[in-house]
Parts: structure tokens; sequence; C-alpha cells
């Protein structure tokens, strides 16, 4: 419970305030202190803006370093009523005849007509449906036996087609569809036992070859450059390296052409230099000296920032070793450094010269031994993977005190935090201190006016005593 001290009765001084102000001056080491703390934050803060801008050059890099990610094909059809064309990276340039002999069906078989679909009027047993060399049992017991227990029996067999009713407008019809080319033949001689409603032995009966319902399943043929070949689906995968073709009309023939997609690619350098633009603007700002305004940023001379400036500048330069084509540095595609900023700036022109005439070693420059990311000396893979890696020094989340894997930024941030940490329980025992210091004062000065009360009183009775005397004489 706190105590309630009333100061300066009886010598008139503010004691109160008096502490305030002792303990105030004793508090400046404190906020000294705190002050040391809002600039590790304030550092803390720009190290994860930093941070985060590399963060994300470096995801753009990770999306150049290899031909897979870097290499964009397009692909074009002349009539694309008759397939269309998806090209992936490992594709080859070229054209190529298409032509569609058949489309590929899937197998239907239309049931004759019964009048209720729910009615439990089929026989119970088992049946079977096989493709020749897959056979699958289904079972149907009684209250599953009707044309709605059977079609949900087939859909949950695993047997590889599917079952649905259709209605007429006077009957419903089971249809059965295969989910690939094949031909299913569909045995119900094993539904032997009658129905416990007395309505007799009844089995499905589906229509066959023949009948305008029944659809075969065929395989898709056609004739790619002049060679046949025969698919058992409607999207052609192999037909044409790395392209995928959806059929969409028999009995047609189109092109398919497959070119180098430098617009794309285009759009990836020009990302990857906003990137670069982005961090290196950050840090540029956050290390620099005003020497009109006399003014520094947050983390002016500091040398991990230096460092970071010096790597990301020096990368600019950098040279892919084994690689033999003409595009040997950056400069070559037309991205340049300014001298003073260290901002990157595109000559379009050149860029789409570049990629234009020499396409394949552009894409050599950025993702050379892109395959191989884990065993060779850095200045052996393309550029991309060059920067990538030296991210990785300045970015890496941190793993453990000591491990040679934590990014430099996030090592300095654990660092300042460490600190404040530090600074708190500093700030904490210092407080302890002050407090106790407070209370030892405030004991002091009670005491110290409760002596002048006491003199006080001792003073007004002596006072009271000797006016008496002299009354009485």
């Amino acid at each position: 419970m706190s105590s309630i001290s009333f100061g300066g009765l009886a010598t008139g001084l503010d004691t109160a305030k008096i502490i305030t102000q002792l303990m105030s001056l004793e508090r400046i080491p404190q906020q000294l202190l705190q002050a040391q703390q809002q600039k590790n934050s304030s550092k803390i803060s720009r190290y994860q803006s930093i941070g985060d801008a590399l963060t994300s050059l470096q995801s753009i890099v990770k999306g150049l370093n290899t031909v897979t990610n870097f290499s964009v094909l397009q692909s074009t059809v002349a009539d694309s009523s008759v397939t269309t064309a998806t090209a992936t990276s490992s594709a080859t340039p070229g054209t190529h005849t298409v032509q569609v002999v058949s489309l590929a069906k899937s197998q239907r078989q239309v049931s004759t007509g019964v009048a209720s679909d729910t009615s439990l009027t089929f026989s119970t047993g088992n049946f079977t449906v096989s493709d020749g060399t897959t056979t699958t049992t289904v079972n149907i017991t009684e209250g599953q036996n009707s044309l709605q227990g059977i079609a949900s029996a087939i859909n949950s067999s695993g047997a590889n087609v599917s079952a649905s009713i259709i209605n007429d407008g006077t009957n419903y019809r089971l249809v059965v569809t295969g989910k690939d080319t094949k031909n299913y033949t569909l045995d119900f001689s094993g539904l032997a036992t009658p129905p416990v409603g007395g309505t007799g032995a009844l089995t499905p009966t589906l229509l066959g070859v023949g009948d305008p319902t029944y659809q075969a399943g065929t395989d898709t043929q056609l004739v790619v450059d002049g060679v046949t070949m025969t698919k058992t689906s409607n999207t052609v995968t192999d037909a044409i390296q790395g392209v995928t073709l959806k059929l969409l009309k028999e009995g047609a023939t189109t092109t398919v052409t497959v070119a180098n997609d430098t617009e794309a690619v285009t759009k990836k350098i020009n990302d990857f230099v906003a990137g670069y633009n982005r961090a290196i603007t950050l840090v540029n700002a956050e290390s620099a000296y005003n020497t009109d305004t006399k003014s520094a940023g947050v983390l002016s001379g500091d040398s991990t920032l230096r460092t970071i400036q010096g790597q990301l500048r020096s990368l600019l330069t950098a040279t892919v070793s084994g690689a033999t084509g003409s595009i040997t540095s950056l400069a070559a595609l037309g991205i340049n450094s300014d001298s003073k900023t260290g901002l990157l700036s595109v000559d379009a022109t050149k860029l789409s010269k570049a990629l234009d005439d020499n396409y394949t070693d552009v894409v050599d420059y950025f993702t050379h031994n892109g395959s191989s990311m884990a065993t060779l000396p850095a200045n052996q893979y393309g550029i991309a993977q060059q920067f990538n890696l030296v991210l990785d020094t300045m970015v890496h989340p941190y793993i453990a005190d000591g491990v040679t894997g934590n990014g430099s930024l996030e090592v300095r941030k654990k660092g300042l935090a460490k600190t404040n940490a530090d600074i708190d329980k500093q700030i904490s025992r210092m407080e302890d201190r002050v407090l106790q210091m407070q209370s030892n004062l405030q004991r002091q000065f009670s005491a110290m006016e409760l002596m002048v009360s006491n003199l006080q009183s001792q003073g007004t009775m002596l006072i009271n005593s000797l006016n008496a005397s002299l009354n009485n004489n």
C-alpha cells in the first residue's frame, strides 16, 4: 500500500518538486539509453526495408537462372478452330503441319428405358465392368437395386467409366461413358436374385452397336509433319517436343509455329533492372551524406551497407566463365550503370537487337550451368545465379549464432535487437535504483519535516511558557 506524503507543511519547502527534479536528473542516463534504443530500432527498420527490396530482387533473379525459368517460347496456330498449341521452354523454334484425321472419343452406352429411376425393381447380386484386360466387380444389394442405385454403385466402384441418368420424356435411361478411349463391356448376368418386391427378375439392358445412341471408344489419329500418329486423348503432349496440342476439329489441317517470345523475355529483363534500381536506391539513400545540409542517412557510414553497395555494383561487370556466346556482359545487352548513382538504364534498341540476333547467347549468359546450382564456383554460373548467390549472403534468414549462412542484414538486425533487449534490462535495473532512491528521499524529507514540526511545537510551548511567567510577574 503506497504512503501519502504531505511535504513542506513544516518547512515550507516543496519537497515533492525537489524529489521529482532530483529523480529527473537521475533518469538522464536512462533517457540516453532509450535514445540509443530508438536509433537502433530505426536502423532495424531501415535494414528491413533494404532487405525486403533485396529479397524481391532475389525472387526476380531466381526466375531467370535456368533455361526453363528464363526462356519463353510462344506458339501460334494458323487455324485455331483445328487445334490450340502451348509451348514450353523445352520446345524448339520451327513450323509444323498438323492434320487431325479423327478425334478421340469415349465409349458411350445407353440403356433401354424404365418408368422410375428410384423404384427397387432390379435384381440383386453383382455385375462386371471390363475393358478386356481389367475387370471390376460391382455389388448391388437390396435397397440399392434402382437405376439410381446402380449408377451410384458404378461411380464408386473404381471402374474407369462414369454413369448418369437421363430422361427421354417418358422413361429414365442409364448412360455409361468411358473415361478414356477404351471400349467396355458391362455384364449384368450376375444380377440373379429377384427383388423383394416381387416385380420379377430385371436387369439393365444397354443398347449396342447399330443403335444411334451408341458411340464406340476410338483413339485420335493425326499426322504431324507427314508422320501418322495415334493417341489416346485429344490433348497431345508428345507429338511436338515441348508443345501441347488440344485437337478440336477432325478432318482439317493447319500449321503450328513455335518462336522465341522476345517480348516476354524483354519484360523479364526490364523487371530485373527495375528490381535492382529499387534496391540500390534504398541503399544509396540510407548510406548517403549531404555535405551541403550536413545531414546523413540513418545508416550513413555503416560497414554492412557499404559492403552490400560494393557487391551489387561489382556484379554489374561480372563475367560468366565458360560462356562462349557473343553476350558477355550486361552492357552487351544495352544495360548500363550510372557512374554516380549506380542506377541501371536499358537501351531498348540494343536489347531488342541482342534478342533478335543472339537469343541463345542471351539465354546462356543468364542461365549458364543453371541445372548444376550447387557445386560450381560462383563465376561459372549465369549472371542471374551469380546475383542469387550474392543476394543470399545478404538476406538469408538467420539460422543460429555463428552460422556462416546467416545473411549479413539479418545478422545486423539480430545484433541490434539483442542490444535493445540488453538495454531494456539495464534501464530496468537503473529504474529500480531510482525508485529506491526516491523512496529513501521521501523518508528523509518526511523525517526532516517531522523534526522541524517537533522543534516548532517545542518552540511554541517555550514561548507560551515564558509569556505566562512574564504575565504572572
